[in-house]
């Protein structure tokens, strides 16, 4: 059960401003709680989860079957940017837009690439309909508030035809062999009170595939749950991947929380609990990870 900012404010409030003060956070009015795409230890943590997924799927399709010679491809918050990067790599004679609230710190931007800045929970959409022949969209819905609208405007943005992919984790901490630590658990109850109570579901994963499915726009939908273990402790060697990248991302992520989660209740040693628990390879502890992409339909209904 979560936990509400009623049971969580103490007489630590006093040291928030110190806590995490040397990272680079978004200045915009956004719930997002990590650091900046142009903070450096931001930028090595968002490229583990990046390798280690794209090691999974020995690609950036996730799965998705993509047209041959796409001609305009958007990702909707850049993250690091090496996904669009490497896509616009891949397709030189294709468009590849990039969108996030802060220009991230790129190693080199192609020529066919162009970043514009949005803020997808307060500005207006600039996107026409049927636009993009791919649309990407990985780790944004799990710290926007009101995330099914973001989907449908994505939806609405690409061309019959064209692929729609949305990825992001159903965050919940589970155990096969034993009961979740309890240095865990209160750390996620931390973690979904802070979301909850700025109105984000911060496990949107497992709703991807309804919306789809519920704006009858496309031709076929896939949905595939990767339970990713927190260490390289399966028979699965590209899962052991996938599994170490997104451990990097979750430890070094809580590590990186911003000072307004401090000041909702969060403390280091909540924080330093849960990262030695999940670091104890005998835990075996996993969450699951949702990977949806949809064709949309030539005609639409």
């Amino acid at each position: 059960m979560a936990i509400g900012p009623e049971e969580l404010t103490g007489s630590g409030a006093s040291t928030v401003p110190t806590l995490n003060g040397h990272r680079k956070y978004h200045t915009a009015e956004t719930p997002y709680s990590l650091p900046s795409g142009t903070d450096e230890s931001e930028w090595h943590r968002l490229n583990a989860q990046h390798y280690g997924l794209k090691a999974y799927w020995r690609g950036n399709n996730a799965g998705a079957k993509w047209p041959e010679n796409p001609k305009k491809i958007l990702e909707i918050s850049l993250g690091s940017g090496v996904w669009a990067m490497e896509v616009a790599e891949q397709f030189p004679g294709t468009e590849v837009v990039g969108v996030d609230i802060v220009e991230p710190r790129m190693k080199r931007s192609p020529p066919n690439f162009s970043f514009h800045r949005l803020n997808v929970v307060t500005d207006t959409w600039p996107f026409a309909p049927e636009t993009f022949d791919i649309i990407h969209c990985r780790f944004l819905c799990m710290h926007i508030p009101e995330f099914q609208a973001l989907v449908k405007k994505a939806i609405d943005a690409t061309k019959p035809g064209g692929i729609v992919m949305f990825e992001d984790p159903d965050l919940a901490i589970k155990s096969d062999y034993r009961p979740v630590p309890a240095q865990v658990a209160l750390f996620f109850a931390v973690y979904h009170g802070f979301h909850e109570f700025n109105g984000v579901d911060a496990r949107p994963g497992p709703k991807f595939a309804p919306l789809f499915k519920a704006s009858q726009k496309f031709s076929e939908i896939h949905e595939t749950a990767v339970s990713l273990p927190m260490g390289d402790w399966t028979e699965d060697q590209a899962l052991n991947s996938a599994g170490m990248g997104m451990r990097s991302g979750l430890v070094d992520g809580a590590r990186g929380q911003s000072p307004r989660m401090f000041q909702f209740g969060m403390t280091r040693e909540i924080v330093e609990g849960m990262c030695q628990e999940v670091l104890k390879k005998d835990n075996k502890l996993h969450y699951d990870m949702y990977f949806v992409w949809g064709r949309k339909r030539s005609i639409c209904m």
